[in-house]
């Protein structure tokens, strides 16, 4: 797999694969790297894909069971190459709002944007 970085500005009228607005302001940067998301209230871990990553949050895929849905809290680690990283520990991993979520061009894909929490990051560090 070939990683591609493709910086873009994004502005709030933009549209972001053809079905949501896009709202982040800022430098965004497209790249697929290997995610893992755990979500806490059904205690599950979900593999996945980065599809743009940016300052304040990530575009990602994941299989269509991750049920995921609009501010839901979850937490996110991304791995450093196309192989996988070193075994994600949940207290590394980044706490993200789920902000939208979409179908996705493959089935049984879903496509979901998330907004890093940096508060709760910091509160989990320091306990």
């Amino acid at each position: 797999m070939t990683l591609t970085l493709v910086a873009t500005e994004t502005f709030e009228d933009e549209l972001h694969d053809d079905a949501h607005v896009e709202r982040r302001r800022g430098l965004r940067v497209r790249q697929a790297r290997p995610i893992k998301v755990y979500e806490p209230a059904g205690a599950k871990y979900f593999g996945g894909v980065t599809g743009d990553i940016s300052a304040t949050g990530l575009r990602i895929e994941l299989p269509a069971g991750a049920l995921l849905k609009p501010g839901k809290i979850v937490n996110v680690h991304v791995g450093t190459s196309p192989q996988g990283a070193a075994l994600a520990n949940r207290r590394h991993m980044i706490p993200a709002k789920v902000v939208w979520i979409a179908a996705g061009q493959t089935l049984g894909v879903v496509v979901a944007g998330v907004e890093f929490i940096p508060s709760i990051a910091a509160h989990l560090d320091a306990a």
